[in-house]
């Protein structure tokens, strides 16, 4: 709020509505009286809407006759009428002045304790045994948060729960949010080494593939499903070479496979495609910029308006809540909440869309999807838009495409023994 604003509310004011052949003819005569008029809206056809002090709303008579108007209080605002609502409620005066106080002296403990992962879901500990720990070194519901040193908490618990690596603390209002990162256990040697092949993860174009160990089962410009073998960790030894006059009996034994563990980089091109549908008629909401704020207290059962409307001042509008209450205590519910709703007034607004616009919204939307959905660090080389629908319709649908490059290799562990055919059991990728 401006400073005219807090003089206008301390010393209060009157929201008028002014209706009549010719409204402007009255401003033009308040005007030139001198009075303080501000917030001018029209509010309709002959009518228009003003804030003006109370001390000045006496002069008013005379200019609406003179000017065939009408003039209707519509609200009383300001400190003064406060103050006479809240006469003979002194109850309810001291419920509000003892609820602001208990939210002051309870806000400076916390009641909440929360465990954030910060890389994924935990596995090495549970959220439960991190707010365990936390209880032993001090910090539960009801700790003062001023009597906590935040680093040597952070500090206790790294050193009570070894799996984790860093330990973050942070307080937001009543609630202490616990920040972890699990250390990541070091892979075993073996599994290094451990054989494998490399699969398809999703289906594509080969265009670049770079085999370091195992056998290479595609070469470039092949057509790759997912699940297909792209580099083998079986290496299958060439054939013994024959000699026609070697009796079969003196010939070699076939050597045994190999089983690697395959490496090496296999980029594909790779396609997404999304259909998307628009309706042609949109409605819009436009924000006026006029806005009323309502204050209510809310008790089981009841709630008192303390400021503002009781019901939404605008036909149109978005509403914001913020609601503040007492923290709950076991198994007593919040008895007394505090709540401030702000009505923002909005012009709706229906507007026909015309086919190549809404091709191009649908299209930028479905786009706008796949990438979303795209692997980190992924490549775009290409995008497209298809229209499905004729000029027509009403409701228009595209499909998109989004052309990318990226490496599509999985690796697949092998059962490290040979089938008695002669061939590893590789396991299904999703098994």
């Amino acid at each position: 709020m401006t400073i005219r604003d807090w003089q206008a509310y301390l010393a209060g004011y009157l929201v008028l509505s002014i209706s009549g052949d010719d409204p402007a003819a009255f401003l033009n005569l308040a005007l030139a009286r001198g009075l303080r008029l501000w917030d001018i809206t029209r509010t309709g056809k002959g009518r228009i809407q003003v804030k003006m002090p109370v001390s000045e709303y006496r002069v008013l008579r005379p200019l609406a006759r003179a000017s065939h108007c009408r003039v209707r209080i519509v609200d009383k605002r300001g400190l003064p009428f406060f103050n006479r609502r809240l006469h003979g409620r002194q109850i309810l005066l001291a419920g509000v002045f003892f609820f602001i106080l208990a939210i002051y002296i309870l806000s400076a403990f916390v009641w909440v304790v929360d465990v954030q992962p910060e890389k994924g879901p935990l596995r090495q500990v549970t959220p439960a045994q991190v707010v365990a720990a936390a209880r032993a070194e001090g910090l539960k519901p009801g700790t003062r948060k001023g009597g906590i040193d935040t680093r040597t908490l952070e500090r206790a618990l790294e050193r009570r729960l070894p799996q984790l690596a860093w330990v973050g603390l942070s307080f937001h209002g009543t609630r202490a949010e616990i920040r972890v990162v699990e250390r990541v256990a070091a892979p075993a040697e073996d599994e290094y080494e451990m054989p494998a092949s490399i699969i398809a993860a999703k289906d594509g174009v080969i265009k670049q593939i770079l085999v370091m160990s195992g056998e290479g089962r595609v070469a470039t410009g092949d057509t790759v499903r997912q699940g297909e073998i792209l580099i083998s960790g079986l290496i299958l030894p060439p054939e013994p070479e024959k000699k026609p006059d070697e009796p079969l009996q003196q010939q070699q034994p076939r050597p045994e496979p190999r089983l690697v563990r395959a490496r090496g980089i296999v980029r594909a091109r790779v396609w997404y495609e999304k259909e998307q549908e628009i309706d042609r008629r949109q409605v819009r909401e436009e924000p006026t910029g006029r806005q009323q704020q309502t204050i209510i207290i809310k008790t089981p059962g009841r709630q008192y308006v303390l400021r503002g409307p009781a019901v939404p001042p605008y036909s149109y509008y978005r509403q914001e809540n913020r609601v503040y209450a007492l923290p709950s205590w076991r198994n007593f519910p919040t008895l007394v909440e505090l709540i401030i709703s702000t009505y923002r007034e909005v012009r709706v607004q229906e507007q026909a869309l015309g086919y190549d616009e809404a091709v191009r919204t649908a299209g930028q939307q479905a786009l706008a999807d796949l990438k979303a959905g795209l692997p980190a660090g992924t490549l775009i080389t290409g995008e497209k838009v298809l229209p499905l629908s004729d000029a027509g319709a009403r409701v228009v649908r595209v499909r998109a495409w989004v052309e990318t490059e990226e490496d599509i290799g999985q690796v697949v562990p092998l059962q490290g023994q040979l089938t008695p055919g002669g061939s590893p059991a590789v396991p299904h990728p999703g098994g």
